[in-house]
């Protein structure tokens, strides 16, 4: 296993490039606020004057650094709310246009739940359908435990208030959703943080209401007002815009270069448990099989990758914390165990408890 330059794994990390006008317009907020955008600059590989070419992008492990400390700058004075205020439809460039002209509310949150890497590789949206409601759930791809609930509130801001401009009020009054005073009757958020004391001062211009200390993050939507129609619908220009998305989503796959590269880096930047084969196909939006076979020229499987940064995990969190093996097996996604305790000897040849009382072996290497 070969060792992979700073510069280089920074890059894979980075995964998608994110597009520049979202750090423009959140150095213009954190301003907007009162506050100096200057310190938010400083150190990383551009500036705000590089932010202003259309075709600009960063690097997301730099982007996470700024909203660091724009959060510590101006989270407190509502950022959240005050930047999904300034990302209007047309900042989000095809993807917008493909939700603006979709036919309905639930065809836009699809191509939302679909190219929103394209825009914020870091996120992902999971919708279900419980019959009566329709959950919209958010879910970070890397850790990033300082930011996840700003993330969280900003994305469900700007969604609902894009919804509450673009969708169809006559169509919604047709389907029994009276849509007055720019509200969005029966939708809600949901967010597992307390409630920040800037709601209220925030609470009366947002179209729904945000309810706070919940058990996750989601948006919930009647099923029926997935229906409205979108006040712009073109399906035509919608189907247009979906296939330009598709476009450069697969542009940007393919720009990720080795595919067990760009595998193994999302999974050592994410939560466990670890998603399945064909979740993670999803994510790099093609088929399972297809996913299968692309792994397969390169002589490996999906489960020797996982199974290999879980190895990697499992030493780091043995050599360099004091929890329990069952916390460890617990936070490496492992329900029971024993089957962490058979796999982890399976990997090193030793049982979890002699690898850490033995002293560990050498440290693992990032990259295949």
């Amino acid at each position: 296993m070969a060792k992979v330059s700073p510069d280089r794994e920074r890059q894979m990390l980075g995964l998608f490039l994110l597009p520049g006008v979202y750090l423009r317009v959140l150095g213009d907020t954190v301003k907007r606020l009162g506050f100096d955008d200057r310190p938010l600059y400083e150190g990383l590989s551009f500036s705000r004057s590089d932010l202003q070419a259309a075709d600009s992008r960063v690097f997301v492990t730099d982007a996470v650094v700024m909203a660091d400390r724009a959060v510590a700058l101006a989270g407190h004075k509502g950022l959240s709310f005050a930047l999904a205020r300034e990302l209007r439809v047309t900042i989000h460039g095809t993807l917008g246009f493909a939700a603006l002209t979709s036919p309905t509310v639930g065809g836009a949150l699809d191509s939302v739940r679909r190219y929103l890497q394209l825009r914020a590789p870091f996120l992902s949206l999971i919708m279900r359908d419980t019959g009566e409601h329709v959950l919209v759930q958010l879910k970070a791809e890397v850790e990033v435990p300082s930011l996840y609930h700003f993330l969280a509130e900003t994305v469900m801001a700007t969604l609902v208030l894009l919804a509450e401009q673009l969708v169809d009020h006559a169509s919604g009054e047709e389907l029994g959703f009276e849509l007055r005073d720019g509200k969005l009757p029966g939708v809600s958020a949901r967010l597992s943080c307390p409630e920040p004391a800037y709601y209220r001062e925030y609470a009366h211009q947002l179209p729904i209401r945000f309810d706070y200390n919940a058990d996750a993050e989601m948006l919930i939507f009647p099923k029926g007002f997935l229906d409205i129609r979108m006040r712009l619908a073109d399906a035509d220009a919608s189907d247009m815009a979906r296939s330009q998305c598709e476009f450069e989503l697969q542009k940007a796959l393919k720009e990720q270069g080795d595919i067990v590269i760009a595998i193994r880096n999302m999974l050592h930047v994410m939560p466990g448990p670890l998603p399945s084969l064909e979740d993670m196909a999803e994510r790099f939006c093609v088929s399972s099989r297809t996913l299968k076979r692309r792994l397969a020229d390169r002589e490996t499987t999906y489960r020797e990758i996982v199974e290999a940064v879980l190895k990697d995990r499992a030493i780091q969190l043995l050599r360099y914390t004091n929890q329990s093996i069952s916390e460890i097996a617990y936070e490496l996604g492992y329900a029971d165990l024993s089957n962490f305790s058979r796999a982890f000897r399976k990997w090193t040849g030793k049982s979890a408890s002699e690898f850490r009382e033995d002293g560990p072996d050498p440290a693992p290497e990032l990259g295949p």
